[in-house]
C-alpha cells in the first residue's frame, strides 16, 4: 500500500487482524493514518496488536490509538518446562501492559480506559477491534456502529439469533464494515482449494470433509497465567 492505506485492501487482507473482509468505504489520503482501538486486551487481542505493530513498522499508515480493558493487567517473566526443555517466557496482558505495548501512555485516561464508550468518542479511532468475553460482543458492536466506527469482532459475533439480527440490521443501516474473527477463512489455502475444485481436475465431487485438532500438553489450567487479580469483575 506504500504509505496511503487503501481501506478496501487493508481490511481485505488476511494479514490485518488475521481476517478477511468486504470492501471499505473510502481511501485514506497520503497523510492520514488508520487508527485502531482495542477493546479487550487479553490473549486474542495481543495477537492482533502484534499484526498492527508489524504493519506500522513496515511503513503502513496504521497504528493502535487506544486500548480498553476492565482489568489493570499483569506482566511477568517466567520459566517453563515444555517437551523436556526449559524456556523463558513473558506474560503481558490487560489494560496497562497493552498500553505500553502499543506505545501509549498508561496515564492517558482518554486513550487508555476501562470504559469502552470513551474509546468510541475518539475521532482518531477508525476501527474497533472487539476481543472481549462473548456476551459483550453484540452490545459493543452495536455501539461502535452507532458511533460511526468500523468493527472487527471476535467470534462468536453474538450469542443469540436476535442479537445477530440486530447487528445485521445496524450494519446495513450504518454503511460501515463489520468483520467477524473467523481467521482461518482468510487462509489463502481455502481459495486455492476452491480454485482446484472448480478446475475440474478432481472430477465430480460429491462430498468433502476436513478436520482440525489443537491441544496443549500443559492443559487449559496451566496454559494461561492465573493471578489473584483475575475475578468476575476484572475479566468478565
Amino acid at each position: 500500500m506504500n504509505g496511503a492505506v487503501d481501506r478496501r485492501a487493508f481490511l481485505g487482507s488476511a494479514a490485518v487482524l488475521s481476517l478477511s473482509a468486504a470492501g471499505y468505504n473510502r481511501t485514506l489520503g497520503a497523510n492520514e493514518r488508520l487508527g485502531v482501538a482495542f477493546v479487550g486486551c487479553g490473549g486474542r487481542a495481543q495477537a492482533h496488536m502484534d499484526v498492527i505493530q508489524r504493519l506500522g513498522a513496515s511503513g503502513e499508515a496504521v497504528s493502535a490509538v487506544a486500548v480498553c480493558d476492565v482489568w489493570d493487567g499483569h506482566e511477568e517473566e517466567y520459566t517453563t518446562t515444555f517437551g523436556g526443555k526449559l524456556s523463558q517466557r513473558r506474560y503481558a496482558q490487560g489494560l496497562y501492559p497493552a498500553a505500553r505495548k502499543c506505545g501509549l501512555d498508561p496515564a492517558d485516561r482518554r486513550h487508555v480506559t476501562k470504559d469502552y464508550r470513551r474509546v468510541l468518542e475518539l475521532r482518531e479511532v477508525d476501527v474497533v477491534c472487539i476481543a472481549t468475553p462473548d456476551h459483550w460482543h453484540a452490545r459493543m458492536t452495536l455501539d461502535a456502529l452507532a458511533a460511526g466506527k468500523d468493527v472487527f469482532v471476535e467470534r462468536p459475533m453474538t450469542r443469540t439469533a436476535a442479537e445477530a439480527a440486530a447487528v445485521w440490521t445496524a450494519w446495513r443501516q450504518s454503511q460501515r464494515v463489520v468483520v467477524v474473527g473467523v481467521q482461518n477463512l482468510a487462509d489463502p489455502i481455502w481459495g486455492q482449494a476452491w480454485d482446484y475444485l472448480r478446475s475440474g481436475q478432481l472430477g465430480h465431487v460429491v462430498q468433502g470433509q476436513t478436520g482440525a485438532f489443537r491441544n496443549d500438553i500443559r492443559g487449559q489450567w496451566r496454559f494461561y497465567r492465573l493471578v489473584e487479580s483475575m475475578n468476575t469483575r476484572t475479566i468478565d
